[in-house]
């Protein structure tokens, strides 16, 4: 029919896909990749040469929180073997959380939300708040007051989960009130650096634990 002619390859925009593009697919891909940790499927998704300089990737850009932002790090990093790329990220980072004003949930991805090792964190459920704006709304509120409450998670059919740092007295939380019942009594026991709830030792949300029936979101 009209309009369903075959596409001339002179016309064809992925025949034609610069460079740029092509390495933007790939930063997709790879930081998809990094999420599942295989190391087979990170070296596909890589533009490093080999595991040794993708493993050298990892560890200089490791302190960048944001799973996009870190995966362009370690591509630019492999391809231009500059520090200084990781310098560039690390503010862009900055420039996209001031533009939050460090105060809006940014959406990290369908699943749990882990550390850069891919553990999980250690998370403090509510008892009634079952709706994805009021667990963003809570994680806004309660965040601004206490540093260590880093992000938040919410469940189908369950309900919110707050994510917060090693180190964290998640007896603070007792001064708010989610509605709904207030908190789970069992994740508040241990007091101060206890790792019950979870596992990771880093300090911030970088990625997802891939599981469509979670939603996880990050506060810095």
């Amino acid at each position: 029919g009209e309009g369903l002619e075959q596409v001339r390859d002179a016309d064809n925009l992925f025949k034609l896909a610069s460079p740029e593009l092509a390495l933007s697919a790939a930063l997709v891909q790879q930081a998809s990749a990094l999420r599942v940790g295989h190391q087979e499927d990170r070296m596909m998704a890589s533009p490093c040469k080999d595991a040794h300089a993708l493993d050298e990737a990892e560890q200089a850009c490791v302190s960048i929180p944001q799973a996009d932002l870190r995966a362009a790090c370690m591509a630019d990093f492999c391809l231009t073997e500059k520090v200084s790329v990781v310098d560039d990220a690390a503010m862009s980072g900055v420039m996209e959380d001031r533009l939050s004003d460090g105060r809006v949930p940014l959406f990290v991805g369908h699943g749990a939300c882990r550390d850069i090792g891919g553990q999980a964190l250690r998370a403090v459920r509510t008892k009634g708040v079952r709706i994805a704006m009021e667990c963003q709304e809570l994680l806004r509120e309660v965040g601004a007051a206490i540093a260590g409450v880093v992000g938040a998670q919410l469940k189908t059919e369950g309900t919110c989960e707050l994510v917060v740092r090693p180190g964290t007295d998640v007896h603070d939380l007792l001064d708010f009130a989610p509605s709904g019942g207030g908190w789970v009594d069992a994740d508040l026991g241990g007091g101060v650096g206890d790792p019950q709830g979870g596992l990771g030792g880093a300090s911030f949300v970088a990625g997802v634990e891939n599981d469509l029936s979670w939603n996880c979101w990050r506060l810095d």
